[in-house]
Order: structure tokens, then C-alpha cells, then sequence
């Protein structure tokens, strides 16, 4: 699986000219590194005018549940995909990691789960990813899957958060992630 993310700021000319995959993916980085961003700062970073923005999305909460929406398609496929390799569990946790600015929206603005249909995409990924995360490896009994997941996706949170501080090498944090998730991190 390989979806690829291309930041609108990144494209050397392309004032008024990005398109809206690269406005959304250009908005969750900036909303990653402030939640509180202004629409004239993403559009800014997004190099269009407030005015192409906002005829893209009409308000805050429409742009929000774009990238919402967005983070969702990008982890539909990857879920979907995963089961065809030999490892899912890390399969997926390699493809999802890239798009912790995603996994920063989705916990820093909760107010995307105000629109129904991203609350039903949301739960209607808990249980592919559970099965996952099951056929890696032997669950404890009573774990429920809502923590399996949102325990991994914490640990992913983290781990790209980390390597975008410098913290963490991008190359480890596959690793990492999976040895927390499916060993902890207390002996016995």
C-alpha cells in the first residue's frame, strides 16, 4: 500500500493551483503543529488565497471533516490492503505511520465527530483493525477492541510525533511501535 501525501507548500509554483487532496493534506500538517491554526494560515501554507479556500471548504468544521474524511480514506485503504501481507499487523503500522498529522486531527479536533459520518467510518474501522491486530498474536481475554485500537493508535501518534521532533529515527519507529504494542514495556 502506498498513498502518497504532497503538501501543497511543497510544490514550487503552485499558487491558486493545488489541488484539494493537497489543500486537506497541507491543513492536517499545519493543524498538527497548531490546532488552532487560522484558515488564513492554512491557506498560507496551502500557497492559495482565503477566498480558493474558502470555495473549496465554506467554513472551519466543512475543512475539519475534509481531513477527517481524508485521514479516513487514507486508513480505509491501508486496513484494507493490509491483510494481503505475510505481517498485516506491521504492514499497517508502516503504512499509517507517514500520516500522524491525520492521527493528530483526529484527536486534537474532536469536533469532526460531530458529523455522523465520520463517527460511522470511525467505528466501522475498529473491527478490521482489531482483526488485525488478533491474527498477530494472542490477545489477552476481556481486552476490548476499542482499546486495542486506540492504544495503537496512541503508540503511532506518538511515534510519529517523535520523529518530528527529531526524537525518533523514521526508519524506527515501526519497530518500536510494535515491540510496545505487542510486548509492553514491563518485564515480567
Amino acid at each position: 500500500m502506498s498513498v502518497r501525501v504532497v503538501p501543497a507548500q511543497s510544490l514550487p509554483g503552485t499558487t491558486g493551483a493545488a489541488t484539494p487532496e493537497q489543500v486537506l493534506d497541507t491543513a492536517a500538517a499545519v493543524l498538527a503543529k497548531d490546532p488552532a491554526a487560522s484558515l488564513g494560515q492554512i491557506a498560507l501554507a496551502a500557497r492559495i488565497g482565503r477566498t480558493t479556500l474558502h470555495k473549496q471548504f465554506a467554513t472551519r468544521h466543512d475543512l475539519l471533516v475534509g481531513v477527517a474524511s481524508r485521514a479516513l480514506d487514507i486508513s480505509e485503504a491501508v486496513v484494507a490492503a493490509a491483510p494481503d501481507d505475510p505481517d498485516p499487523l506491521r504492514r499497517m503500522v508502516v503504512d499509517l505511520l507517514p500520516f500522524g498529522a491525520y492521527l493528530t486531527l483526529l484527536t486534537a479536533q474532536p469536533e469532526v465527530f460531530a458529523d455522523d459520518s465520520i463517527t460511522a467510518r470511525t467505528d466501522a474501522l475498529t473491527a478490521p483493525i482489531a482483526a488485525i491486530v488478533a491474527g498477530a498474536g494472542g490477545v489477552r481475554p476481556g481486552v476490548p477492541d476499542w482499546w486495542l485500537v486506540r492504544s495503537l493508535h496512541a503508540l503511532m501518534f506518538t511515534a510519529w510525533e517523535l520523529v518530528q521532533g527529531g526524537w525518533l529515527a523514521p526508519r524506527d519507529a515501526p519497530d518500536l511501535v510494535l515491540s510496545t504494542f505487542t510486548g509492553g514495556v514491563l518485564t515480567q
